[in-house]
């Protein structure tokens, strides 16, 4: 080769270690802008002719390069890789949401356009934008329909509601279906608000990732400490009694504690939350509550007959504040609206703070800038980019939709829209690499000893999709990386982690993704594995979990409604459906689930036909294989079980309802 063309692929190499870089191959009208404000800098540095220049331009932009470690490439592959790099980071930047996460620097609108440009993202967009347009559609139709009436006065009219919403989702075609409606599912929304199923639903729910098992050490950083919580319990309540009473024994509180038989739900980002206006029901006979921070404990009592644990209700308190009243499922209507009370809250906390805050908002930037540190024949972006396609659409488009004022959180909940910034703040001091960790956390809340809970579909699925994740993250690993040396010499790899870490060795360069708790370096394999599973459980499991359940839970408004009322026609600690939202609000809770928990683009490892190396290809299509034709009639096997023994089912797991990412 000419070593004029080596001095400038060398000189390329070296401008491109002193920036940051990464991956999705640009379109290459762009790269050739690039390239060619380079062209100065590399005349005076080599002294060779812009045209001799200009055809190095095109030799390098027009080479294939094969996937491949950035130290295993050719020298041609590496400028290339530099110049790819060079250009993605500049169009691919994160800004500070205001909230303390970072985002995409973005205008909505325009990058929905360069979303639309893109091949790789363009259908995925049209398809969600689809989604959520059928959404819009149904809800103005639902109104036409019954002429504006606002006041529901029966609960079958939330049923004929919840139903229309549903048959009218199937316009939205393959990508809107409803697991539920295809596999074993509890569909009795009468028994929804049942004891039994009430509390199942912190199990299997839209929000299992609450629940804590209350302990006595304050040493072992595991579940919720007893003293702690006692500060903020009513005195006045016999506390031991109820306990007593829900597992069927003489045993004392400190005991069931002991045992590992007492568990709590305590909601502390919504301690003293705002009441809004109410901008959706004008009725001068109805008063909104305003928002609460109940405390619910619950027991894994023993049935005598099958020797079982089952979670049982124990009692809700209806706030913080240690004078507030205190309800037992004794208490017939006040019990009721108890557990409708704590519905409430955990819809809003779980929203915002695990879905929005903990999976949305955290993995952006494990998304955005993935573009910009990974060449796109990096075999570690060839894999992710799939799993990323593309959070940044339901971000940009979705997350204002959400919380600006006037909008969705305005409409629905009390605390409203200033009331979501403040979670959303809160919500960034805890969104850290450690909640990605799958088992860590469910360990960390006390949950992992199946014999006390043996129902609980979120850690037992989950724990078997992971099982995949992590045994097909181990072998794509291995095809790549032979020996730890070359975890240490991927210097891509090493851009990608830091400009994710929220500590930087290079203050000039600024902080960009700023996540908290990374590792400090990644050296061996078996942290590169690590590192991998966790970004992709994130975007897979988690996501699933604390979204797509809203479309059958959340859709039955007397099962999780967003306020209640009181209404001068209902006594005081009697429950009616007037205390119910209304046919507005209900109509508007019922197509903002529509539009977040329906649209499923792929699913989980299907895109192993789509890599450019065919061992790798040929793994992925393995494990999707394995997903399909081993673990999905297991796991359908185990929801048909569950649905014999009378508990819920989980769907949402099961690999044929899975998408590889964050879409919605």
């Amino acid at each position: 080769m000419n070593t004029k063309v080596v001095l400038v692929a060398l000189t390329l190499a070296s401008i491109g270690a002193l920036v940051t870089a990464s991956s999705l191959m640009p379109q290459n009208a762009v790269e050739e802008q690039e390239f060619t404000k380079l062209l100065p800098i590399l005349q005076n540095l080599t002294g060779i002719s812009k045209e001799l220049l200009q055809g190095i331009k095109l030799f390098i932009l027009t080479r294939q390069c094969e996937v491949s470690l950035p130290h295993k490439t050719s020298l041609i592959c590496k400028a290339k890789r530099i110049l790819e790099r060079l250009t993605l980071k500049k169009r691919w930047k994160l800004t500070d949401s205001g909230f303390g996460f970072m985002v995409l620097d973005r205008t909505p609108i325009v990058h929905v356009f360069k979303t639309f440009l893109d091949p790789f993202t363009r259908f995925n967009m049209e398809e969600y934008l689809q989604t959520v347009l059928t959404s819009d559609l149904t809800q103005i139709v639902y109104n036409v329909l019954v002429k504006n009436s606002s006041e529901i006065r029966k609960h079958y009219n939330y049923k004929i509601l919840s139903k229309y919403f549903a048959m009218a989702s199937k316009l939205g075609g393959e990508v809107a279906l409803r697991p539920s409606h295809y596999e074993a599912f509890v569909d009795d929304k009468d028994e929804w608000i049942s004891d039994k199923f009430f509390t199942q639903q912190r199990l299997a729910g839209v929000n299992p990732m609450s629940l804590m098992r209350v302990t006595n050490s304050f040493e072992a950083a595991i579940g919720l400490n007893w003293e702690e919580l006692e500060k903020r319990l009513n005195p006045t309540f016999d506390w031991e009694g109820a306990v007593q009473t829900a597992l069927g024994t003489d045993d004392s509180l400190e005991e069931a504690i002991d045992q590992g038989r007492l568990y709590a739900l305590r909601y502390e980002f919504m301690d003293h939350l705002p009441k809004e206006s109410d901008l959706t029901d004008h009725d001068n006979r109805r008063e909104m509550w305003g928002t609460y921070s109940p405390i619910a404990l619950f027991a894994s009592a023993q049935d005598f007959i099958t020797k079982r644990n089952h979670l049982v209700p124990v009692a809700i308190q209806m706030d913080f504040k240690p004078g507030s009243a205190v309800y037992t499922p004794e208490d017939g209507d006040n019990w009721m609206l108890a557990k409708l009370n704590l519905q409430i809250t955990d819809l809003g906390y779980a929203q915002i703070v695990e879905h929005l805050g903990k999976v949305h908002l955290l993995m952006e930037p494990f998304c955005v800038l993935l573009k910009g540190a990974m060449a796109s024949e990096h075999p570690i972006h060839q894999m992710l980019k799939y799993h990323c396609r593309d959070v940044t659409i339901p971000n940009s488009v979705g997350t204002p939709a959400l919380i600006d004022p006037g909008n969705y959180m305005d409409q629905l909940f009390a605390f409203g829209s200033k009331g979501t910034v403040r979670l959303l703040r809160d919500a960034h001091r805890i969104a850290t690499w450690k909640v990605t960790d799958f088992r860590g956390e469910i360990k960390r809340r006390g949950l992992d000893d199946k014999e006390l809970l043996p129902y609980f579909p979120y850690r037992d699925d989950g724990e078997q999709i992971l099982e995949v994740i992590e045994n097909m993250v181990k072998e794509y690993v291995d095809l790549y990386y032979y020996d730890n040396e070359d975890v240490k010499n991927d210097n891509e790899l090493e851009n990608y982690r830091k400009e994710l870490s929220a500590f930087w060795s290079f203050p000039w360069k600024g902080r960009k993704g700023k996540i908290k708790g990374l590792p400090a370096s990644i050296d061996t394999k078996q942290e590169l594995c690590d590192f991998v599973t966790r970004i992709i459980s994130q975007l897979t499991i988690q996501h699933a979990a604390v979204n797509y359940p809203l479309s059958d839970y959340a859709q039955y408004i007397p099962n999780l409604p967003t306020k209640l009322y009181n209404d001068t026609r209902v006594k005081e600690g009697e429950f009616d459906v007037l205390r119910l939202p209304n046919r507005n609000t209900s109509s508007i809770e019922a197509s903002f689930t529509n539009s977040l928990a329906l649209y499923r683009f792929d699913t989980i490892f299907d895109y192993g036909n789509n890599l450019k190396e065919t061992r790798a290809v040929k793994l992925l299509n393995r494990y999707f294989g394995h997903l399909m034709n081993v673990v999905q009639p297991e796991m359908q096997e185990k929801n048909q079980q569950r649905k014999e023994d009378g508990d819920l089912t989980y769907p949402y797991f099961i690999p044929r309802w899975l998408p590889n990412g964050i879409q919605t």
